[in-house]
């Protein structure tokens, strides 16, 4: 494995739908194989190769968002979107996580500098705690 992430996926998560950490992490994963579906097997090979990283941004809101995937679409960035269609946290069809597929960090990563890594602090704390 290399020593530097070369293959990267990007997902982002809104901040404001007050999920917990295993339904961010369900939505989370959703979307990933979704996006995946969508990439080159041969790039996908060379991201497992590379130790499969994946980043989590956090957005605001579902407006934001919505926000990504217009700006995606706009860049030719593959990408997928995962919309909740059980009602446990939040409401039906409501969209949870955007995925990008794999691309290639050192060519991309420029686009994503604007975007905050997600992270919930209260969750963080209370582990760090334990």
């Amino acid at each position: 494995m290399s020593d530097e992430f070369k293959f990267v996926q990007y997902v982002f998560v809104p901040k404001s739908s007050k999920m917990s950490p295993g339904k961010i992490a369900s939505q989370v994963a959703h979307a990933t194989f979704l996006a995946l579906d969508k990439t080159e097997e041969i790039t996908i090979k060379l991201w497992k190769y590379n130790g499969m990283p994946v980043i989590v941004f956090q957005v605001k809101d579902q407006i934001e968002l919505h926000n990504v995937c217009k700006y995606l679409e706009q860049e030719n960035i593959i990408f997928a979107s995962y919309n909740d269609e059980v009602y446990t946290e939040v409401p039906p069809c409501t969209m949870t996580a955007v995925a990008t597929g794999v691309l290639e960090r050192e060519k991309h990563m420029w686009r994503f500098d604007q975007f905050v890594l997600y992270k919930d602090t209260k969750w963080y704390d209370f582990f760090m705690w334990v």
